[in-house]
């Protein structure tokens, strides 16, 4: 119940301070395993993901982050799965691939920090991974208008329109997944994957996507 509250609290926010638009949910699955990977161009992200699904989607987090004492509070709420740069995160990702065997949702951002520009930079190979270990399915995600709104060079946000898109999902070969699983060059050519299915999205719509099928509508460059 605290969590629906929660919840509508956040959609509320953003409905009226940043006119959020929700688009290419019919690409989320109700079920099964699902990996939801995404640019990542503020502090805004998790929860912008979190609003377009009805799914509970766990996040990695900086352990810094959530010691935060409000931010811990929220993101323990959601399930946050805490690592740290430069350490043994192995844990964590077990974790991860624990969840999604369950058929649970992780959410996650292949660049690994928030970004300094709008397009998505270099990759990591760890959404490559939990899709090699446990076969779940990618839902590349593009996040308009959250870069103006709240950049990491900023400390406070600014009312910016935001568009969240979910794209066609991406799922890995069975045979080829068996075959090359623990490969670290297959996890990259996944995020490689990811990566590119993205970029070519916010190449096409550099003002962000129409919401209604039509013409593009003028909303702030990502």
């Amino acid at each position: 119940m605290l969590r629906r509250v929660i919840r509508f609290a956040f959609y509320l926010f953003f409905r009226v301070f940043h006119g959020i638009q929700i688009l290419g949910k019919e690409h989320l699955r109700s079920g099964g395993p699902l990996i939801l990977a995404a640019n990542h161009p503020s502090y805004f992200d998790p929860l912008l993901i979190g609003l377009g699904t009805d799914r509970v989607v766990r996040f990695f987090m900086l352990r810094e982050m959530m010691d935060v004492w409000f931010i811990g509070w929220f993101a323990r709420q959601w399930g946050a799965i805490p690592v740290s740069p430069g350490a043994d995160n192995e844990p964590a990702v077990q974790k991860a691939i624990r969840i999604l065997r369950r058929g649970g949702t992780i959410g996650i951002f292949p660049e690994g920090r928030r970004s300094l520009e709008a397009m998505i930079g270099g990759v990591r190979p760890g959404v490559g991974r939990l899709a090699a270990e446990t076969g779940a399915a990618i839902v590349p995600v593009v996040l308009y208008g959250a870069f103006k709104a709240w950049p990491r060079t900023l400390l406070t946000p600014h009312p910016y329109k935001i568009v969240v898109q979910f794209l066609e999902p991406l799922v890995v070969d069975p045979a080829e997944r068996r075959r090359r699983r623990d490969e670290r060059a297959y996890h990259e050519e996944i995020a490689r994957t990811v990566r590119e299915r993205i970029v070519s999205f916010q190449r096409r719509y550099r003002l962000g996507p129409a919401p209604q099928k039509s013409t593009l509508r003028e909303v702030p460059d990502y």
